[in-house]
């Protein structure tokens, strides 16, 4: 019986590394969706630090503008990086997005052509199956027809 070959098992290998390419990247925008995440966690804890302190230092009643002044911008800055993390969050979503979509073709593609595989792996087996019974089938007819001579003898 000869062994099964698939015409297309390098066009499958191929489309096996690109799916796993694309996963690669998957998992590395996660990773910045993560640290993102992270980053916005901690500007959030500076923040309330930050509220948390001046609320000590208001309650003492000594307050001059210039500390005021200072307070303020701070809070603003603090606010605008926190901003600015939420709008890079957004675009690695976007773009966590893209890359999922890009996954689900490229698995599509790599399923389509297994599928393919698949089936002329059944055809091929099939069509073994057919010639092992049909050399079983010859060979019983054989010592069928031997027997029958033998014992006409």
């Amino acid at each position: 019986m000869k062994k099964f070959v698939f015409n297309l098992q390098t066009l499958l290998d191929m489309k096996l590394r690109k799916e796993e390419e694309v996963k690669r990247r998957l998992a590395k925008k996660n990773r910045e969706a993560e640290e993102t995440r992270k980053s916005i966690e901690d500007i959030q804890e500076k923040l309330k630090q930050f509220q948390a302190g001046e609320k000590e230092t208001r309650g003492g009643g000594e307050e001059n503008i210039v500390s005021l002044r200072n307070s303020v911008s701070y809070r603003h800055d603090i606010k605008r990086e926190l901003l600015s993390a939420g709008r890079k969050l957004d675009n690695i979503m976007v773009a966590i997005y893209a890359v999922n979509q890009e996954l689900v073709k490229a698995s599509q593609e790599r399923r389509a052509v297994e599928i393919i595989k698949e089936k002329k792996y059944a055809e091929w087996k099939k069509e073994n199956n057919m010639i092992e019974q049909k050399f079983i089938d010859d060979l019983s007819q054989q010592g069928y027809i031997r027997e029958k001579n033998a014992s006409k003898q």
